[in-house]
């Protein structure tokens, strides 16, 4: 497994940046939803009135109102030309992430939801997961509300990010047999970068976002964490000034193992220079600062 292609991990971590930078007073107090009884206590019957109880607790755990109007549009699933039997194993790939998901009408929203999705469990939660991340950005006035990947990332900067990377890969069964299918549109690479990125800024310990994950997301999230781990000063960035990432003008380092991230220490504190080291070139008091916080941010992850 590797990591997402750089274009796509400048994507997300652009992504996520503008929105702390634009949302980061509600977006702080995310807090990382877990598919648990203690998370959705609701009976589920895998009705209508199911499904918008199951809608509206996801919407409460982000920065949404009580109150926002919603309803339901289920969609039938089409008939595949070659014969298939129309599920998620059958798809043309890509799940419910090609779904519009969300409608604006003139007194609220309405949610669109696959027939064939409520019968699995990841594949519906990572669905309602992603309408809650739209309904976010229509609710804050963003232009690429219609995007289903920045809804995604949104849904994971409000604590969504398991149900999210849940979805992105999931074996279901269809005419053939059993397969695996994507229910999203960020690949389960990227939806475990948007993840661990969360984790990072939010202070989230990654066995937490682990133990509810998949085999496939658990390998995917590993890879994602040590690319986390690797990026000290985007962390940083994201954490306490996350409009300097906005352009996309920053650099994305490789994932270091331990020794690698120890090393990187070595270099950050050769270029600070100590006290003790003859002098050499000036460093101007703003690299000064950085070098300094992305020692410091090694330093953090050195000593977990």
């Amino acid at each position: 497994m590797d990591l997402p292609v750089d274009r796509a991990l400048r994507f997300i971590v652009g992504t996520y940046a503008r929105l702390l930078a634009e949302h980061g007073a509600v977006l702080r107090n995310s807090v990382l939803v877990q598919p648990t009884g203690e998370y959705f206590p609701d009976e589920f019957l895998a009705d209508a009135p199911s499904v918008l109880r199951l809608l509206r607790r996801t919407m409460s755990y982000a920065p949404l109102a009580e109150d926002l109007g919603v309803e339901l549009a289920f969609l039938a699933a089409e008939g595949d030309h070659a014969g298939g039997c129309g599920s998620l194993a059958c798809g043309s790939g890509g799940g419910g992430g090609q779904l519009a998901t969300v409608a604006e009408l003139e007194d609220g929203y309405r949610i669109f939801v696959a027939a064939n999705d409520v019968g699995n469990p990841d594949v519906l939660a990572a669905s309602l997961a992603r309408a809650t991340g739209a309904l976010v950005l229509h609710e804050a006035g963003e232009d690429d509300a219609e995007d289903a990947a920045v809804a995604e990332i949104a849904a994971t900067a409000c604590g969504l990010g398991v149900l999210v990377a849940s979805g992105s890969s999931v074996w279901a069964k269809g005419c053939g047999g059993l397969r695996m299918a994507q229910a999203t549109v960020l690949s389960v690479e990227e939806a475990t970068v948007a993840l661990a990125l969360f984790c990072a800024v939010q202070g989230v310990k990654p066995s937490a976002a682990r133990a509810h994950l998949g085999a496939t997301q658990r390998e995917a999230f590993d890879l994602a964490m040590a690319w986390t781990e690797s990026n000290p000063y985007v962390v940083e960035s994201l954490r306490d000034r996350p409009a300097v990432l906005e352009g996309g003008l920053f650099t994305l380092e490789p994932v270091r193992g331990l020794l690698g991230r120890w090393l990187h220490k070595r270099k950050l504190d050769r270029e600070l220079q100590s006290p003790d080291a003859a002098p050499a070139a000036p460093v101007s008091d703003d690299k000064r600062r950085r070098l300094e916080e992305a020692r410091a941010l090694v330093d953090e992850v050195l000593g977990e």
